[in-house]
């Protein structure tokens, strides 16, 4: 398999880490040949290790010569992108939902590059892409990505990319994978060893925390695969402030239905960035939670006990978000927040056809991605996410796979408790990225 080109950002020896991998799988739509473009070599055999020690793209490293700035309207179409999604699956779970919105949005992206006719609008649609050229929505990743490098001294954030591609009889046209290589890194690996190669790229990556991203299928069905294209997202980092562990006890967690479970409960009081505020009808308290010197946080809305997340998370948009984080002042109160561990997993077809990209898929019989090879369709999309939070910080990590495939002691000012349902996010605080979106309904 392929050397992994993870970009490293900056090195940390504990705390949290955030771990998202996304693989895209092509293959022929309706028996089409596709191309004839030959596949650059692959790189040399990974040793194991996810060092993240590769240089970064030639697009990204020259955003950051240039300290080009992020465009704003990137950023608001990830970030409505994860929302909507984040609320499509919240309806039909039993639980916690946990995803990555920076990680989903931009391998749905890569592959956008390839899409053709109401394929390439329905997509552009469901990712808020307005009126982005293709060109300029590469260009505009690469910003971002070059603004993430070495974000904070305390923080690493790794991003990596891989094509994967039968490179004895290669379908995939030439200029989709020169595009993928320059602006997003990817390495080339051999597609006939796959899911196993695949699957231990990412458990590389991820530092092993994500072991198996594509799921077994029965023999010979790689044979049909254009490509699969993998994505991962690595993040760790300390709280600014650790939480004490001898403050953790047990206490109470009422879930929606009322019941209650025991949880292990952090507190600290301290000075955090603080509002409170009401979206219809419904109260909240937000905060700001800072790791290393600040820069990315996770961001914590807690609605009034009794209110329904699930109604509640609907009306947060990327916009309402936005508002809501302008009004934040530091003050200074009691933080009292559950260690938790959640996983979720999802097969994404439906919500992403709800959300208006259903002629991408095989099933429609109408996708179209001519830059990629002829026929080409996505006939599924999976998405698995685990996120720990403790006393040092947090560790998320997540995985999706698109086949794309045939058809003084100061008094308190406020106090607030997470003892009962809540929303929570990871933020990239100067460009707004959300890296990391989830309710949490139980952390028993």
């Amino acid at each position: 398999m392929p050397q992994g080109k993870a970009r490293k950002f900056s090195a940390m020896g504990s705390g949290i880490a955030a771990l998202l991998g996304t693989t895209l799988i092509l293959a022929a739509c309706g028996g089409g040949s596709g191309g004839t473009g030959q596949a650059p070599s692959s790189a040399p055999p990974n040793n194991g290790n996810s060092s993240g020690s590769s240089a970064p793209p030639a697009a990204v490293t020259q955003a950051q010569k240039a300290d080009t700035p992020v465009d704003p309207s990137i950023v608001a179409a990830d970030n409505g992108f994860g929302l909507s999604l984040l609320n499509t699956l919240i309806p039909g779970a039993s639980g916690n939902v946990a995803i990555s919105p920076i990680s989903v949005a931009m391998t749905l992206q890569i592959v956008y590059n390839g899409a053709g006719g109401s394929t390439q609008q329905a997509m552009a649609q469901t990712l808020g892409l307005g009126t982005l050229s293709t060109l300029e929505l590469n260009d505009d990743n690469a910003a971002l990505e070059a603004s993430l490098i070495n974000p904070d001294p305390k923080v690493e954030l790794i991003i990596a990319n891989s094509l994967w591609l039968h490179l004895a009889n290669d379908a995939v046209a030439p200029s989709f994978t020169q595009m993928d290589e320059t602006y997003y890194g990817a390495t080339v690996g051999d597609l006939s060893a796959a899911p196993d190669n695949v699957n231990a790229w990412v458990a590389s990556e991820t530092d092993g925390l994500i072991t198996q991203i594509l799921p077994p299928e029965p023999a010979g069905y790689y044979d049909n695969i254009y490509a699969v294209l993998a994505n991962t997202i690595y993040f760790k980092g300390e709280w600014a402030s650790a939480f004490d562990p001898s403050a953790t006890v047990a206490a109470p967690f009422t879930q929606g239905d009322g019941t209650q479970t025991s949880v292990e409960m952090m507190h600290q009081s301290g000075t955090y960035p603080y509002a409170e505020g009401s979206l219809a009808g419904t109260h909240f308290q937000i905060i700001r939670i800072p790791y290393g010197q600040g820069r990315m946080s996770m961001l914590i809305v807690l609605p009034d006990s009794g209110a329904n997340l699930a109604s509640f998370a609907a009306g947060v948009t990327a916009q309402e978000l936005s508002s809501w984080t302008a009004e934040l002042k530091p003050a200074y109160g009691n933080l009292a927040l559950p260690r938790f561990t959640t996983t979720y997993g999802a097969s994404l077809p439906a919500a992403l056809t709800s959300l208006g990209m259903g002629v991408a898929f095989c099933q429609s019989n109408a996708a179209s991605f001519p830059g990629i090879a002829q026929n080409a369709c996505i006939s599924d999309v999976e998405h698995k996410t685990v996120v720990e939070v403790d006393e040092s910080g947090t560790v998320a990590a997540g995985a999706t796979t698109v086949t794309v495939g045939i058809t003084a002691v100061q008094a308190p000012q406020w106090s607030i408790t997470m003892d009962h349902p809540f929303f929570y996010a990871i933020e990239d605080d100067k460009t707004g990225e959300l890296l990391f979106v989830g309710v949490m309904m139980n952390p028993g």
